[in-house]
């Protein structure tokens, strides 16, 4: 590893060591993926009376905070940031610690850099598709380039879990004719230097896999399954890797660090549909002692629950059919707002909510901002977009009709750099009637799509098209037969068709949800 040194004085130094000062070391990753291009440090520091936030210039590796005072159980996020303000670098510490005189204080620090995985196919010589796994696409949000499809990372992974500074990717056999994912999947570390694939950490046997997340120390994942919801450690010489906790088919999982170093999961089992009548079912469990041999799983509550997300020791929920934000706890639930209308992704971060809402009339999506806490007063509206695509015949140059949503749904929706940044993926499908004097059959497309705003302002810094298919009904050989998605302003595809994925997971490296 390279090290930044900042030094920041603690206190006056009177009951410390000579000169009195603490240590903060920007744990850096020796490689191509290491940040650049930052001139400032940004820290923040958490604890019982509040944020203290500090800034200083990068000078010759090192920078320097100031005097603080000391402190108990406080955690810690760092920025690096460029010129304009960009973050370039983004890290936090895995449990809250004492900021004393004389204490060495390591943060690890990673580019923001989000990854989506899911598979593919191409039709061979007889007609018939041909289905597999493909290499992950990842955007690396400090290079202004548009997402094309061709940086990729890890082998043909299903899902990527991020775990603090650490990456994981979890591999699942592919039925070619049918492409259904399912079998033993695999699980192997990637670093985050260079996005070399490390050893299989383990092997869950049961169901398609859904849902994943990380503790902040890279020590433990929770996956979800359609069958089982299991734990894995991936410390070296884990007795038992992976351990299933519950079974049942669930889809959204997260992971919930306590003050005192504990670690608990919150997941959803059966969790409802997000299209058609909401049927409030879905079962909202609490694990307890995540990272410890012994584990009680339990169901909290029933309800329309659709995600779940965690923050500062805390875990929340949102509920599709009651349109609730609200906190879960081992004991039970607890609404804190129900004026969301349809919420089906939620991601938290200091203290705030990123709450994704599908709406209708038209298709829509929107992306709504809220304190976790305010129970009064609308959320904001970060951004909000009728769901549309374009598409155009392929042997026709110019020919182009706009399809109208009939369905959008979120699947993931992550914050990054700490805030700076808000992603989310979209499966969209779009029906459109046949036009008979224009020769336009009737057509079916679905999309799938990586969004990615600013998590202040709502401007759009990536909007990545990776899946469009579609079918058509003829029933006159004079009807164009032949039709493909086009890009709309903003919006990128991939160059190369092998280069799609019908997008199954996302994560952002040192994101929360």
């Amino acid at each position: 590893m390279r090290r930044l040194l900042l030094l920041a004085l603690v206190g006056c130094g009177t009951d410390g060591p000579a000169g009195g000062g603490a240590q903060l070391i920007l744990d850096i990753p020796n490689g191509v993926l290491d940040p650049k291009g930052y001139t400032t440090v940004e820290v923040t520091m958490h604890d019982a009376g509040g944020d203290t936030v500090r800034s200083a210039a990068v000078s010759n590796g090192g920078f320097d905070l100031g005097d603080l005072d000391p402190r108990p159980a406080v955690s810690i996020e760092a920025v690096l940031r460029d010129d304009s303000g960009a973050a370039v670098g983004y890290g936090r510490t895995a449990a809250a610690l004492d900021l004393v005189a004389g204490a060495s204080v390591t943060v690890p620090v990673r580019r923001p850099i989000v990854y989506i995985a899911g598979v593919n196919y191409y039709t061979n010589a007889q007609d018939v598709d041909v289905w597999f796994g493909e290499a992950a696409t990842f955007s690396d949000l400090t290079s202004d380039t548009p997402l094309d499809g061709n940086t990729t990372a890890a082998d043909k992974p299903v899902l990527m879990v991020s775990a603090g500074a650490e990456l994981y990717s979890v591999d699942q056999p592919v039925n070619s004719a049918s492409g259904v994912v399912s079998g033993p999947a695999t699980i192997r570390a990637v670093s985050t230097a260079d996005h070399a694939m490390g050893p299989m950490l383990g092997t869950i046997m049961n169901g398609l896999v859904q849902d994943g997340a990380g503790s902040d120390d890279g020590g433990t994942l929770v996956i979800g399954t359609s069958e089982k919801l299991y734990l894995v450690s991936t410390r070296p010489g884990a007795t038992t890797p992976v351990r299933e906790v519950a079974m049942g088919n669930f889809a959204r999982v997260a992971l919930v660090a306590g003050p005192d170093g504990s670690l608990g999961a919150i997941a959803i089992k059966n969790r409802v549909a997000t299209t058609g009548a909401c049927s409030p079912t879905a079962e909202l469990w609490w694990i307890a002692n995540a990272g410890d041999e012994v584990v009680d799983a339990r169901m909290v509550a029933t309800g329309g629950f659709s995600d779940v997300a965690a923050d500062r020791g805390r875990g929340w929920y949102v509920d599709a059919c009651k349109g609730e934000l609200g906190e879960v706890t081992p004991a039970g639930v607890r609404s804190v707002r129900t004026d969301l209308g349809k919420p089906t992704a939620i991601a938290v971060s200091k203290g705030q909510a990123w709450i994704g809402v599908e709406r209708t009339a038209p298709t829509a999506l929107a992306i709504v901002v809220a304190p976790v806490e305010a129970t009064s007063g609308a959320p904001r509206t970060l951004w909000y977009e009728p769901q549309d695509q374009v598409v155009g015949a392929v042997n026709y140059p110019g020919v182009e009709r706009k399809l109208a949503a009939g369905s959008a749904t979120f699947g993931q929706l992550e914050i990054g750099a700490g805030g700076d940044y808000v992603a989310a993926t979209i499966t969209a499908t779009f029906d459109g009637a046949r036009i008979a004097a224009a020769n336009i059959p009737r057509m079916t497309f679905e999309t799938r799509e990586l969004r990615v705003f600013d998590a202040v302002s709502g401007g759009s810094i990536q909007r990545y098209r990776c899946w469009c298919d579609g079918s058509y009904t003829i029933v006159s050989i004079n009807e164009i037969d032949t039709w493909e998605c086009t890009t709309s302003t903003g919006q990128t595809q991939p160059t190369k068709p092998e280069r799609d994925h019908k997008l199954s997971s996302m994560t952002f490296q040192f994101g929360k949800k």
